[in-house]
């Protein structure tokens, strides 16, 4: 990821630098070159295609944080914050761009451009519905767990899934490998997304280089949320909701917290999570599986980790 974009004015660029430094885990690139490496050695062909949907997700990250109107990203002021809405704006734009013409440049080698580019267009557009989605979410009194899953589905799973597949596609995979890994890289998605639910509630900050509770101090239901307020009677649906409400309003979460520890929210997403291993290591059902342990056991530590 050392690639830096050129041009100028410089004001346009200064922005895409600092979102691309302040670091993260680059955990889509690197689903990316696994699913290539599984089926080529050499994995410099591919880094295009992987600076591609880093770029895309930080892309998705600047527009994000202002719709959230976010203070902090990985530890540091978001891109909105430290140069202004409009430079995120389109800034976040440029990098978008960026992303497609990089996919064409490692699909030149070996004539798999468009295809790429296709598939980043179908994800793109999925992403952008569950975005919409996840803000039409904060309107609905009585969430369902299916109706968040199919959120995170669109907005998170997606972008893994597709990370993989694009990978995959690259290497000259098969067509059926490249349908498999998608499917695995989406539901390692739930599972990851699912964690980040419950780290933005229960993690230090100084862990997470979030704001602990950010999610409930924005008001926003996330996974957590929608475990216990289906889990609750009515009247007590009615409490949580309101205490919810006040906890945006005072900049106070512990009455949430005391609603998420009665229900075992931790419990249950650790229950979520074995679910949606089993799910991903299905969906590879006839693949080599000592080929597969590396990427297996990486992903295995995105859906468990603490940070």
């Amino acid at each position: 990821m050392a690639h830096q974009p050129y041009g100028s004015p410089d004001s346009l660029y200064e922005p895409i630098r600092y979102i691309n430094e302040l670091g993260g885990k680059r955990i889509r690139p690197i689903l990316l070159l696994m699913a290539y490496n599984l089926y080529q050695e050499d994995v410099t062909p591919a880094l295009p295609a992987a600076m591609a949907v880093e770029y895309f997700h930080n892309f998705s990250l600047m527009h994000d944080d202002i719709m959230d109107e976010a203070p902090l990203r990985r530890g540091k002021e978001t891109v909105h914050q430290k140069f202004s809405r409009n430079a995120a704006i389109l800034s976040g734009d440029a990098m978008l761009i960026r992303c497609f013409e990089l996919l064409l440049q490692a699909g030149e080698r070996n004539g798999v451009g468009a295809q790429l580019s296709i598939l980043m267009s179908k994800a793109s557009l999925e992403i952008c519905e569950g975005q919409q989605m996840d803000m039409d979410f904060e309107k609905i009194e009585s969430p369902t767990e299916a109706e968040y899953l199919e959120v995170i589905r669109k907005k998170t799973s997606c972008l893994f899934g597709v990370s993989l597949e694009l990978g995959a596609i690259l290497a000259g995979a098969p067509e059926m490998d490249c349908r498999a890994l998608y499917s695995f890289g989406e539901y390692i998605g739930l599972g990851f997304q699912i964690q980040d639910d419950y780290l933005d509630v229960f993690g230090e900050t100084v862990l997470t280089g979030k704001q602990k509770g950010g999610d409930i101090l924005q008001g926003k239901k996330n996974f957590p949320y929608v475990h216990t307020y289906n889990k609750l009677s009515p009247p007590d649906r009615k409490e949580f909701a309101h205490q919810y409400t006040l906890a945006a309003h005072h900049q106070e979460i512990d009455h949430v917290l005391s609603f998420y520890e009665n229900q075992n929210v931790a419990s249950y997403v650790l229950k979520k999570q074995k679910d949606y291993l089993h799910q991903a290591m299905n969906a590879l059902e006839g693949m080599d599986p000592e080929k597969m342990n590396g990427l297996v056991s990486f992903v295995q530590s995105l859906v468990q980790r603490e940070f």
